[in-house]
C-alpha cells in the first residue's frame, strides 16, 4: 500500500540558487507533488531559487522587531526539447524577532522558511500542471 508505484514519474526536477535545507526542502516539496502529474513524454523542470529577509519594524530604540521572508523561484518547463512556460513565482511571510531570546527567533524564522517553501512549491506545482494541459 506504501509502496511507491512501478511506473516512474517521468519528471527530470533541477533546483539551484539557494544551498543547503533550504534547497533540500524545496526539492522534496515540489518532487512530491509533481509525483501525481501524469504524462507519457518526459517533463523537464527547472528552477533557481532566491531569497531575501528584511527588516520591516522597529522598537522605539530602533531595534528590529519583525522580518519579511521573500522567497521567488524561476522556472521553466521543458518537454520534448521545447518550452512549454517559464516564469516567476514568489511567496512571503514575516516572523518576529525577539532580540532577549535567540531560539525564539531562529524558531520563527524556521517556521516562516517552511511556510515559504510550501507555498512557492504549490505555486511552482501549478504552473508546470498548467504548461501541461495547454
Amino acid at each position: 500500500m506504501l509502496k511507491p508505484s512501478a511506473e516512474s514519474t517521468k519528471v527530470n526536477l533541477s533546483v539551484a540558487g539557494i544551498e543547503g535545507y533550504l534547497n533540500h526542502k524545496f526539492y522534496q516539496e515540489l518532487n512530491q507533488q509533481l509525483s501525481l502529474l501524469s504524462t507519457r513524454e518526459p517533463v523537464t523542470v527547472k528552477v533557481i531559487l532566491g531569497q531575501t529577509l528584511y527588516d520591516m519594524s522597529y522598537g522605539k530604540d530602533a531595534t528590529a522587531l519583525r522580518s519579511q521572508n521573500v522567497m521567488i523561484a524561476t522556472f521553466e518547463v521543458w518537454q520534448k526539447s521545447r518550452l512549454l512556460r517559464k516564469g516567476k513565482v514568489d511567496s512571503i511571510s514575516s516572523y518576529n524577532l525577539d532580540r532577549n531570546d535567540e531560539f525564539a527567533t531562529l524558531a520563527s524564522r524556521m517556521g516562516s522558511d517552511e511556510k515559504v517553501i510550501k507555498a512557492i512549491s504549490l505555486e511552482v506545482a501549478r504552473e508546470v500542471f498548467l504548461s501541461l494541459k495547454e
